[in-house]
């Protein structure tokens, strides 16, 4: 088994659409970055290309390349995902923790779950997402930002 840990941060702006694990959110303010900035695709982008040993988010799609302005964030996962099977491996779960003041998730988790599951073709119950907030503490804590903790578990594939 191999295990990765994806992180990331983006900062919340007026004017951009508020876009966690796949789902849109109705929410006044979105996350900033030159995708569409879902912060917990790129966290488990990140897991899974550490644990694969393949690098990094930043290193596949840089911010300085055009063709990813405004991309989903989606699209950037199942090409990760294609790359964790071409290496061999197969995903046996993903734990993740969203940081974030406002909006509350928990009504929404299911549906980020379900949106993931099917993303990277694998069963709902290899993927567990928690929300917390940072009591009022840091950029999180103050609702400038939202963050996103991901531990990731691969194994191999078994050649018949």
């Amino acid at each position: 088994m191999k295990v990765g840990i994806g992180y990331d941060i983006h900062r919340l702006v007026e004017g951009r659409k508020l876009i966690l694990g796949g789902v849109e959110i109705d929410y006044p303010r979105g996350l900033l970055g030159h995708s569409d900035a879902d912060v917990l695709i790129h966290a488990i982008c990140d897991g899974l290309l550490g644990a694969a040993g393949l690098g990094d988010i930043g290193r596949l799609f840089p911010d300085t390349d055009e063709r990813y302005r405004g991309i989903s964030s989606v699209e950037l996962l199942k090409e990760v995902a294609g790359k964790i099977i071409e290496a061999g491996f197969f995903i046996g779960n993903i734990d993740a923790t969203v940081i974030l003041q406002l909006p509350k998730l928990a009504a929404l988790i299911p549906r980020m779950e379900e949106r993931l599951a099917s993303v990277l073709d694998i069963e709902m119950d290899r993927i567990n997402i928690k929300a917390t907030t940072n009591e009022g503490l840091d950029a999180t804590g103050r609702g400038e930002a939202i963050v996103a903790w991901v531990v990731v578990g691969l194994s191999r594939m078994v050649k018949e």
